[in-house]
């Protein structure tokens, strides 16, 4: 988006790296819709692809030069840091962190500004994927946040306040954790408690397709998600909440990775699973129960 031009209302900022097929998709599922509309800023950030991704998004410069920007990191700098570089490049009013192979359902993205335009009080907002019918709902405080959702680091369904995301003071805190989004949640609910998410199929069936590479399960899922949460038992966030997502945890990303793994669907590493599962879960009631069943998991790969 030129200097001339009036700030957007939302960047839909887009991570990527050598995945220039996803790419093409997400972005035609963008422009497809919002075509050159002028409250949408695109905004991808490459992580010095050896693909054909720079080609990709010169096919839509073509047609869409006011309202895309394109980064081109030197080298790889790892997620994380891509991540952060392009944050700090969107220049809307809110951003929507955009993985490059999630792709939006008909409708869906003028629906998120229908979002934004009747929760403006609101710092952070969520867009919660769901079979059923399209409905919004608004609360306070990083409990209920939290207990309203199944997980929140899925970037794609973020949508974060440009102006507060700017108030964090150090956006680096948690950086090296690859899971730096849920950090940034939650010091914005610090800033501001309030929060809207948007529950409905906001995303089509074929979203998440690319294969994880270089994920560890234990580090993203146990050590570093619960790191990030207990520290924030100081500013509120009680024990209950972290019991219950320690069980939401458990059965909609350690189980179904285990079992993507047994059935050759997926590459994550599952190393230290069972001695992050020890030191994470040990004063659950469940604890014995469970760790046994991972166990008897891991033994079938």
């Amino acid at each position: 988006m030129s200097n001339n031009e009036t700030k957007a209302l939302l960047s839909i900022a887009i991570p990527t790296y050598n995945r220039a097929n996803f790419l093409d998709k997400c972005l035609d599922s963008i422009y497809s819709e919002v075509n050159n509309d002028p409250i949408f800023e695109i905004v991808i950030s490459d992580n010095a692809s050896t693909d054909n991704t720079y080609e990709i998004v010169q096919k839509y410069k073509q047609t869409h030069n006011n309202n895309i920007v394109y980064y081109r990191q030197h080298e790889n700098v790892g997620f994380s840091k891509n991540f952060k570089k392009v944050l700090e490049l969107a220049t809307g009013e809110y951003i929507n962190p955009h993985g490059d192979d999630d792709f939006f359902n008909t409708g869906m993205i003028y629906e998120i500004i229908n979002l934004i335009h009747k929760n403006k009080d609101c710092s952070v907002m969520y867009t919660s994927w769901k079979n059923v019918p399209l409905n919004i709902t608004c609360g306070i405080n990083m409990n209920n946040y939290l207990n309203e959702l199944n997980g929140i680091n899925f970037i794609t369904s973020m949508i974060i306040k440009n102006e507060d995301y700017k108030k964090i003071e150090d956006k680096d805190k948690f950086l090296n954790t690859e899971i730096n989004q849920v950090y940034i949640q939650l010091e914005l609910l610090k800033i501001n408690p309030k929060y809207c998410i948007l529950h409905g199929n906001i995303f089509r069936i074929d979203s998440g397709g690319a294969p994880y590479s270089g994920y560890n399960l234990s580090d993203a899922a146990i050590n570093n998600y619960f790191d990030i949460l207990e520290s924030y038992s100081k500013y509120g966030l009680d024990i209950e909440t972290l019991k219950n997502e320690k069980i939401k945890v458990l059965n909609s990303i350690i189980f179904p990775s285990i079992y993507k793994v047994i059935n050759r669907a997926s590459e994550i590493d599952l190393d230290g699973l069972v001695e992050a599962f020890i030191k994470y879960y040990s004063n659950e009631v469940y604890f014995e129960e469970k760790l046994n069943e991972i166990k008897s998991l891991l033994k079938l790969i």
